[in-house]
């Protein structure tokens, strides 16, 4: 049984995935299942664990670079898991919800500790599970537990088991259902002007309003991959409809028409630019469909 007939009131077929990206870009999903609680997910990753059936996982698709294909796999998207619940200093968040609303509704009630995380896309499932964060801070110094599934079912884990590293988790094959947070009580006023201050500098150093998937290659040890690219003279670089961003050069920007392989042959093209210069090998921390 498939699972478009197994679940029938929660599976759509031949759904365009390019709208539901950052990026813009992206093929069909052939099965695209949207379970509305975490029952529902539970009991859709059993069933795909009994037929051993390979599947994706779809947040707010803001760090994917989905090829111009169908998708065979059945595609999980979360985006109807958004629940919210505060109890004093502790908040727990399902994994469809967007990172953004999480960080304004707790500044909003007076809860510090994510603020630094405004202006990063996404789900906060996703960033749990790639440690979202940057200089001023990680989301996984402040995630108390997280509940999860594998292929043995529904688990909790706090966060003492789980291993946050630089852009990523021991949390990479499971799929987070719902992330407890503890934060600090706080003055509003304050949290909010935090928040402001992180936003206004994205916006200086970052293409914020273009369609992009964010960073394309991790930091190399010791140094920034943006800070190669652009003394490799690569800033503005194009293939196709995709560009290497002129105002951060780690971030490569659909311009209105790119394809999956406009933005490939630049990956490529900016490995090899940086390999040949520096003999550095750029790994790449965007995900590929």
């Amino acid at each position: 049984m498939t699972v478009a007939n197994t679940f029938p009131r929660i599976t759509h077929t031949g759904v365009p995935l390019a709208p539901m990206t950052s990026f813009g870009i992206g093929g069909i999903a052939k099965q695209f299942v949207q379970p509305r609680t975490v029952e529902e997910l539970v009991d859709v990753l059993a069933h795909l664990t009994r037929t051993g059936t390979r599947y994706r996982v779809l947040g707010r698709g803001t760090n994917l670079l989905i090829k111009s294909r169908e998708v065979s796999e059945p595609v999980l998207h979360l985006g109807k898991m958004h629940g919210i619940r505060f109890d004093g200093e502790r908040v727990s968040a399902q994994a469809g919800m967007a990172l953004e609303r999480l960080v304004t509704q707790c500044g909003e009630r007076g809860l510090a500790g994510l603020e630094t995380l405004a202006g990063i896309p996404g789900s906060v499932g996703g960033a749990v599970m790639m440690n979202a964060g940057g200089r001023y801070g990680w989301i996984g110094e402040v995630v108390s537990e997280v509940t999860c599934v594998d292929s043995t079912g529904l688990k909790t884990l706090a966060s003492d088991k789980i291993c946050f590293t630089y852009r990523n988790s021991s949390l990479r094959g499971m799929v987070v259902a719902e992330v407890v947070l503890a934060l600090k009580a706080g003055d509003s006023r304050e949290i909010a002007a935090r928040r402001r201050d992180t936003l206004a500098e994205k916006k200086r150093s970052q293409p914020l309003a273009a369609k992009s998937a964010g960073c394309v290659f991790r930091n190399p040890s010791g140094g920034y991959a943006g800070q190669l690219i652009e003394a490799a003279g690569l800033q503005g670089a194009r293939a196709g409809g995709a560009m290497v961003s002129p105002l951060h050069a780690n971030f490569i920007v659909n311009t209105g028409d790119a394809s999956a392989d406009d933005v490939l042959r630049l990956i490529e093209r900016i490995r090899k630019k940086i390999l040949e210069n520096y003999k550095v090998i750029l790994e790449l921390e965007l995900e590929i469909w």
